[in-house]
């Protein structure tokens, strides 16, 4: 009976709360119960949401609602309101961003797309959601995707000029420009990948009070638009003009120095300024890009008359690498016990921490959507597969935050597809009294997040964020599975 009064006391109190807050405001006004609650809380929640539906005088209400309620893990509650929403407001944002994904994304050649993509313009105006401009440019850069994939440059470039939003457009011509490039179309591609170069420039040199974090969002990208058009004028053989680009980049913006060392390499060695080439050759080389080696020990021999010394000086990279690894580790260095779980694995079978015990464990959570995530797969298969004969070491990739419902058959289908020999658990269990998933009560806030577990069970680094090296991956997952295998010194 005590428990009742409380539950309904609770109950009350948010009720009141929940009133009084503004919609824009409300899923951070509950954060703490979303992200910390026990499941009495966030059942008393769900059901306070529900009984103020009644009450609702916008679309934004019951958007946040179901957000919330997404967040929550009440998938059945979420999809009543959506249902809801959608017959209340049959012309709202619901209903198109509806029809977008069950409709416009799924449709399979350009012009299924053309002809989605014209409904949905008409039935949904982009002057009634003049908030909302980056959703149609989603659509508007996938439609151009299309045709460029399909050899329609004409078409892609005609969809390209209907983008809206400056500071992102660059999204939707890098790939086209892309696409065209890789179809030998350079005349048209050239232009595409110009205007994203410069449209980062302008951001990226906007004085610091006037960089919103759309000005931020794309100066990040001109490392790559940068990248894209250079390459041109470098297999035009415009040297000269590629390093005016890439120079002047790189006074305004020396962090993206990385992005554009290989561009730089190349104009670097086409002016004739082989020395250095050959000092950015290295320093890549001694960041774990080991794919230059070839280029590397040429320079070498060409600038030293021989290639006396090269295995030496090779190695002297490699231990400069290794030890830069081993202070970078430190920093993710951690001791505190592991949550134990019991997950199924692809083929249905219990797979626990607790039966792993005596093992070094990398778990590896990941989402087949995360982008990130993916690209540091074929490091991480190359790390796991350096380990097969270690008796003492398990990679687990721990699938979670997946949003399809069809999640199972599309991680089989990924996994399969790219050959990966990974062994998958579905993170979907939720805590009866928390509803959390595993992820959660790891501490994981974003994917890719990266844990390595000791012998004994305790966390000792944990690790987020990725990159496409493979060479850099296999040397730091080597140096954290190792560290761990020793005993903890506090």
């Amino acid at each position: 009976m005590k428990r009742k009064i409380l539950t309904a006391a609770f109950a009350f109190a948010l009720t009141a709360a929940f009133a009084q807050q503004p919609a824009k405001n409300k899923y951070q006004y509950y954060l703490p119960i979303i992200e910390k609650g026990t499941m009495e809380q966030k059942d008393s929640l769900a059901n306070v949401l529900m009984s103020e539906l009644k009450t609702y005088k916008s679309e934004e209400d019951y958007r946040t609602t179901i957000n919330i309620l997404r967040a929550l893990g009440k998938e059945d509650l979420q999809t009543s309101v959506e249902q809801l929403a959608k017959k209340k407001y049959p012309k709202g944002s619901l209903t198109r961003d509806a029809f977008i994904t069950n409709v416009f994304y799924t449709a399979s050649t350009p012009l299924a797309k053309e002809k989605a993509y014209n409904e949905l313009i008409k039935k949904w105006p982009v002057k009634n959601f003049s908030e909302e401009p980056l959703t149609y440019d989603y659509v508007v850069a996938t439609l151009a995707q299309s045709f460029a994939n399909d050899g329609n440059a004409q078409k892609a470039v005609h969809y390209l000029g209907e983008l809206k939003e400056r500071f992102w457009r660059g999204n939707g011509y890098i790939p086209v420009g892309q696409i065209l490039l890789s179809a030998g179309d350079t005349a048209t591609a050239a232009p595409l990948l110009k205007t994203a170069m410069d449209d980062s420039y302008y951001y990226l040199t906007l004085p610091e009070n006037e960089k919103d974090n759309k000005a931020r969002f794309a100066g990040m990208g001109y490392a790559s638009s940068m990248s894209a058009y250079v390459n041109i004028l470098v297999a035009q053989k415009k040297y000269a003009e590629a390093l005016n680009y890439i120079e002047n980049a790189l006074k305004v913006a020396p962090e993206q120095a990385d992005g554009l060392a290989m561009v730089y390499y190349k104009s670097l060695m086409g002016t004739g300024r082989k020395l250095e080439a050959y000092n950015i050759l290295t320093k890549l080389y001694a960041k774990g890009q080991f794919a230059v080696e070839n280029d590397l020990k040429k320079l070498y021999t060409e600038l030293n008359g021989s290639d006396q010394g090269y295995e030496r000086f090779n190695a002297s990279l490699k231990t400069e690498l290794t030890q830069n690894i081993r202070n970078h580790i430190k920093e993710m260095a951690v001791f505190k016990p592991a949550p134990d779980f019991e997950l199924l694995n692809l083929k249905g079978e219990k797979v626990s921490l607790s039966s792993l015990k005596g093992k070094v464990v990398v778990l590896d959570f990941w989402a087949t959507w995360c982008q990130p995530c993916v690209r540091s797969f074929p490091g991480m298969k190359a790390a796991q597969e350096s380990y097969a004969n270690d008796k003492d070491v398990q990679f687990l990739f721990m699938n979670t935050w997946e949003r399809d419902k069809n999640y199972k058959e599309n991680v089989v289908s990924f996994i399969t597809k790219n050959n990966y020999p990974f062994e998958v658990l579905y993170d979907d269990q939720k805590d009866p009294q928390t509803g959390e998933v595993m992820a959660a009560k790891f501490g994981v806030k974003g994917i890719p997040a990266k844990f390595i577990i000791d012998k004994e069970g305790n966390i000792r680094y944990f690790l987020t964020g990725s990159t496409p090296n493979v060479d850099y991956i296999k040397l730091e997952m080597k140096e954290l599975i190792e560290a761990a295998k020793k005993p903890y010194k506090g």
